[in-house]
Formats: structure tokens, C-alpha cells, sequence
């Protein structure tokens, strides 16, 4: 019985280590080339809607295969916006992105369609703080 539970243990250790040790069906390049063109999309979205903010910085972004042709793209990014209404401030914005690698692919070129968009936080430190009075109300 000893040994027979020494063989169920070693076939159990060598199943998790070739699932952890198991090849990426997604080369890293194309984790890179996908994390260059969400940086590119969401850079030209802000300049797009938000013209007079200024120093875009990601603060974290990487990409996981989240299935055989998914990939998720977790992002943390901060930029200055001038605030006409209510001062400067440092917007920062933590989401995460899904995209799917199309099947219609031909040898020159990968397709990945960019199909759903999460923001999970958004925070705003604003520069200058608003004051708030609180007063003595009679009645």
C-alpha cells in the first residue's frame, strides 16, 4: 500500500507540474503587440475626448490568456485634466479589457477583436481642494 500511494503522489505531481509547465498557445509577442495597442487606444481615445489633458502615464498594464483564444488586459492609467468646472486634477482610471483572437486569420496578419471594456475604479485627486463650510442653522 505504500507504494502504491508513492505512485498516486508522483503521478499526481507530474500531472500539476506539466499543467504549470504546459506552452502558452499565445507567443509573448503577441501579449506585447496587443498591450502596445491598447496603450495606442486608449491614449488616442483620451487626446480625442479630453484635448487639454496632459501626462498620460500607465501606471500598470499587462495581458493573461484568460482562455484558447482570450486574452484579458488588465490596465491602471492616470492622466491631468484641467477641470473647467472644478480645478486641476489627477484622474486615475483601474479596468480591465477582453479580447478575442478572430478566427478569419491569414499568415501575415493575427486579428484580435477588442470586444468588451470594465472600469472597476476611478479616482480623482483633485489639486487645489473645495472648502466646505458647515454653519450654524436656526430654526
Amino acid at each position: 500500500m505504500k507504494y502504491f500511494s508513492l505512485i498516486v503522489l508522483l503521478i499526481i505531481l507530474n500531472y500539476t507540474w506539466s499543467l504549470t509547465q504546459s506552452s502558452d498557445d499565445i507567443p509573448e509577442e503577441t501579449h506585447l503587440s496587443l498591450q502596445q495597442d491598447l496603450r495606442t487606444i486608449i491614449s488616442d481615445y483620451i487626446q480625442k475626448n479630453l484635448p487639454n489633458s496632459k501626462n498620460l502615464k500607465f501606471e500598470r498594464l499587462w495581458t493573461e490568456r484568460a482562455h484558447a483564444n482570450q486574452v484579458k488586459a488588465t490596465f491602471t492609467y492616470s492622466f491631468d485634466d484641467p477641470g473647467e468646472d472644478i480645478g486641476p486634477a489627477r484622474v486615475m482610471i483601474d479596468g480591465y479589457a477582453i479580447l478575442n483572437r478572430t478566427l478569419d486569420q491569414n499568415e501575415e496578419y493575427e486579428m484580435w477583436n477588442f470586444d468588451e471594456l470594465y472600469i472597476l475604479n476611478n479616482h480623482i485627486q483633485f489639486e487645489e481642494g473645495e472648502a466646505i463650510t458647515i454653519g450654524n442653522e436656526s430654526k
